[in-house]
């Protein structure tokens, strides 16, 4: 949050209006909001790796009731 206070007095030093200045730094997201929203490479890996697991479930339920109906 420190940086987006020093943005906003930046802004307001520009000659940027108060109510503007608050819009554009009300956009950036923090710290934390990065930490809960954004996917990681292991998040990604975590569910190809999951998906793929279900393909192969898929695939062997898919399987075993071709070979019954057959």
């Amino acid at each position: 949050m420190n940086t987006a206070i020093t943005l906003y007095d930046i802004l307001l030093e520009q000659g940027i209006a108060k109510d503007r200045a608050e819009k554009a730094v009300s956009a950036f997201i923090t710290r934390e909001e990065v930490r809960t929203t954004l996917a990681t490479k292991d998040d990604l890996r975590k569910v190809t790796m999951w998906i793929a697991g279900m393909l192969v479930g898929q695939v062997a339920i898919m399987t075993a009731i071709m070979t019954l109906i057959a």
